[in-house]
Order: structure tokens, then sequence, then C-alpha cells
């Protein structure tokens, strides 16, 4: 989750110039004699185009980094849902119900109950 947060908050920043980098991205590409300020996200026409094109290059890398960790993280939710489902049949313990009601129905004695 970590990941996701600081890949996303650096493409937002060199993306369309969103806090808390965005400020940076704008005075790092901004032309000579252009105030950053006045940069337009998705607009290269007062941006030094070399220092665009490594600003390109820099978020590449966080893109794709971002894009395989939000496949992980589904891929571990529905590792989870999954093993919520067979922990459930085998145990036979309502894990599920009690998820939404806040009871658990057990079919037996408790296995840790005192004599």
């Amino acid at each position: 989750m970590t990941t996701m947060a600081v890949t996303g908050l650096v493409r937002a920043g060199t993306d369309i110039y969103f806090p808390p980098f965005g400020s940076w991205v704008q005075e790092y590409i901004a032309a000579d004699q252009v105030p950053p300020s006045s940069l337009k996200p998705y607009d290269e026409t007062q941006v030094d185009a070399k220092k665009f094109q490594a600003m390109k290059a820099f978020k590449s890398l966080f893109g794709k980094v971002h894009l395989y960790t939000a496949y992980t993280l589904l891929g571990m939710l529905l590792l989870h849902i999954a093993a919520v489902i067979v922990a459930d049949k085998r145990e036979g313990g309502a894990i599920i119900s009690a998820m939404f009601t806040g009871k658990k129905y057990l079919s037996g004695r408790p296995r840790d109950a005192s004599d």
C-alpha cells in the first residue's frame, strides 16, 4: 500500500503537477524565462525538451511499479477471499457470517472452554 501511495504521488506530481512533488517538477522542466507556475498539465509548449524527456523516463518507471503493485494487491485480495472461504468450509465456524453479524455460532463446545 505504501508503494502504491508513493508511486501515485510521484505520478500525480509528474503528470498533472499535484503536490507534494508537482512544484519541483514544474521548476525542473520549465524552459528559460518561463514561470514554472504557468505550465499546464500535458502541454509541452513551455518546457525544456531535454529535461522533459528525462522526466518522462523517470516517471515511466514509477508508472510501471504503480501498475504492477496494483495487480499484486488485487491478486492478494483474491487470494485472501479464497483463503477465508476455504477456512470457513474446513472449520465450519461461520467466519463469513460473523463478519457481517458480529456473532459466531459454533456447532459444538469451543476447544478452549474451561471444564
